[in-house]
């Protein structure tokens, strides 16, 4: 027996719909108490950024353009005077993929996440590259075909130095750009003290003890949960 629709689906469309698209899956989760995988499904699945783009409601339940009777999901969520959310967005779903308006519409406003998405990603990347670019001793060389002709073949030798020197070459760029993203956060931070969530004022001291704490195999997600609350209770002591 099929499962039938949730009446959830079409109000998150609907609630998409009426914030011209301008809105997380995350804020409509918390409005209709779902899960934001389960918003994201169904974005994906009924093709809202089309629909929206188009006017014209895909779901088995053909409904008229704006609000419902009755409806107040967007009650106290409504778009500011003078909006230009609609006209932005619009002009991206023209010209671009409908994934990568998806990912611009998911995208962090506030400059402090938007740096901190930079400094995750950087840091992750620093953390991976230590597995690609694993030298195992002086005898790890690589040699790989790189052409052929009808009388000779082309090869690379990459000798275990050289791998070892191109790793440190780029780790410590890599390194020098995670420093100065972490310093140009922290500088805005206290730039903005005031407007700033607890959430981004614990993030920097809650990386430092990740770094801190990298090569502890032991560390466990416990450990880490009571890290995070002791950061946040010495933060508000500082504060008092």
């Amino acid at each position: 027996m099929p499962k039938c629709r949730s009446e959830n689906r079409d109000k998150a469309f609907e609630i998409f719909k009426e914030h011209d698209g301008k809105i997380t899956n995350r804020k409509i989760a918390e409005m209709l108490n779902e899960k934001e995988n389960t918003i994201s499904n169904w974005k994906c699945r009924d093709k809202w950024n089309v629909v929206l783009r188009k006017n014209d409601c895909s779901t088995t339940i053909k409904r008229k353009h704006g609000g419902q009777p009755g409806n107040k999901n967007a009650v106290g969520h409504g778009a500011p005077p003078r909006n230009k959310n609609a006209e932005k967005f619009g002009f991206f779903s023209k010209y671009l993929p409908e994934e990568t308006v998806s990912i611009i519409q998911e995208m962090p406003t506030d400059p402090l996440d938007i740096l901190w998405d930079q400094i995750q990603i950087a840091y992750a990347a620093i953390i991976r590259a230590q597995q690609i670019m694993y030298v195992r001793d002086a005898e790890d060389k690589t040699v790989e075909k790189v052409g052929s002709g009808e009388s000779s073949t082309k090869w690379e030798v990459q000798q275990a130095w050289d791998k070892q020197a191109n790793f440190l070459s780029a780790q410590a760029r890599a390194q020098k750009e995670l420093g100065q993203l972490i310093h140009r956060y922290d500088e805005l931070l206290h730039k903005n003290w005031e407007l700033a969530t607890e959430e981004q004022k614990i993030r920097i001291d809650v990386l430092r003890a990740k770094i801190e704490n990298a090569e502890d195999e032991k560390t466990s997600v416990e450990d880490w949960k009571a890290a995070i609350i002791e950061i946040a209770r010495k933060r508000e002591e500082q504060n008092e």
